[in-house]
């Protein structure tokens, strides 16, 4: 019987010991590793939501193309990465474009307001899908042309990266609120809070756009920081942190005397503070509520004039406006003066329950001369961004502002404004 003889057993020992130790190293150090690369690589699709607002709205994601694209309803749709979202411009059109973790989760990453005539493709919206994860969410959207304006405010745990591109310029943006507009040959941006980290695509510099800045890169050139002036509010207590009788006037009409007449106040303290507009009730007759501020400016030979509002509807009695689209539980109105010294309204309103049908719950004021807007669907309970087209250019001869009213119409409402600008560009 012959033996396996080991010359030197040792050697042998030391070898496995060795490599023993290595592999239990090796396990030690790459196991933890892959799993937390698993763990912060692994993301989900966000939730990406868009609703009609008013007008028409079409999406499409490829492979299909716009010639494919489906139409939004008031009820929204859900949507892929990749999607392009179409507000026409041909009519008044709005949609407003929600991306959130899930639909469990009622808080959202990123909301835009898109208005007529804008494009954009939403191109990348992942969320890590386990909560210990260290990476950060990542939003990203193109924007193809027109006029959106994006607030973001993360609480979830992780951070959020959004990046935000046009072929102009790519801009980083932190918590806050932004205007951007694109068009052939230039993008232009403004914050209204927060700051922008935008590079140039031409020049390859980057520079931070803080609060209340505005910058433009125009095609094929680089950016110049502070160089453009931010817009000017007409408006006085915009925010209504000084009491209402120093720049306001309350209205509390009704059609019945006697009838219940509504209540103008401002509620909270600090910097949360808002206009209530209430007149609670049910089975009510016509009432309107609300304040008027005296604007006298003339804004002959101005660039730009924008209506901004952030507001909540609470309780609205009618559905949509009305049967004649005049009572809305929110509407703001302007009233101007023309080159030729007619007197005249521009008028929105807005809508937080009900249906558009004709022609009994039109959305517009059908007795309303043009140009007519149409009144803008919002949910209920939740808090609104709203910016108007430029009215410069949309009011046909518009030379001289007399003053602005917001108020709440129709029978029961109740109404918050959280702020209201009416900003002139020179």
């Amino acid at each position: 019987m012959e033996y396996l003889v080991i010359k030197a057993p040792q050697r042998l020992a030391w070898t496995v010991l060795l490599a023993s130790l290595l592999s239990c190293c090796a396990l030690a150090v790459g196991v933890p590793t892959a799993a937390m690369s698993f763990v912060n690589n692994t993301t989900y699709t966000a939730l990406i939501f868009v609703k009609l607002q008013a007008g028409r709205t079409n999406v499409f994601t490829p492979p299909a193309t716009e010639a494919d694209a489906r139409v939004v309803g008031q009820d929204g749709r859900a949507l892929d990465e990749g999607s392009t979202i179409i507000v026409d411009g041909d009519i008044p059109s709005q949609a407003y474009l929600t991306i959130g973790q899930n639909d469990t989760i009622t808080g959202t990453l990123v909301s835009m307001q898109l208005y007529s005539g804008s494009r954009i493709q939403v191109t990348r919206a992942r969320i890590p899908r386990f909560h210990i994860a260290n990476t950060p969410s990542e939003v990203t959207i193109k924007l193809l042309s027109g006029r959106v304006q994006i607030q973001t405010s993360n609480l979830t745990d992780h951070d959020l990266n959004l990046t935000v591109r046009s072929e102009h310029m790519s801009a980083v943006l932190d918590d806050g609120s932004y205007s951007f507009e694109v068009t052939p040959e230039e993008t232009s941006l403004y914050v209204r809070t927060g700051s922008a980290q935008i590079t140039s695509a031409a020049k390859p510099e980057t520079f931070n756009i803080e609060a209340n800045q505005r910058t433009i890169v125009h095609k094929g050139e680089g950016i110049v920081p502070g160089l453009y002036a931010p817009p000017r509010d007409l408006v006085r207590n915009g925010r209504f942190q000084s009491p209402l009788d120093k720049d306001w006037e309350p209205i509390t009409d009704v059609s019945v005397p006697g009838d219940v007449t509504g209540t103008v106040q401002i509620i909270g303290s600090g910097a949360n503070t808002a206009l209530m507009l209430s007149r609670p009730g049910v089975g009510l007759n016509w009432g309107r509520t609300g304040v008027k501020q005296m604007i006298n400016e003339n804004i002959s030979g101005r660039s730009s004039l924008q209506l901004r509002l952030n507001f909540a509807i609470l309780y609205q009695e009618l559905k949509v406006c009305g049967g004649q689209g005049s009572e809305c539980p929110l509407m703001v109105k302007i009233n101007y003066h023309t080159k030729d010294g007619a007197t005249a309204d521009w008028t929105q309103g807005f809508y937080a329950d009900g249906t558009p049908s004709m022609p009994d719950l039109p959305d517009f004021i059908v007795q309303s001369a043009e140009p007519r807007t149409k009144h803008i669907a919002t949910r209920l309970g939740r808090d609104e961004p709203y910016e108007s087209p430029n009215l410069v250019e949309t009011i046909p001869g518009i030379e001289y502002l007399n003053y602005i009213q917001i108020y709440a119409e129709g029978h029961g409402v109740q109404t918050r404004v959280n702020s209201v600008e009416l900003l002139v560009l020179d």
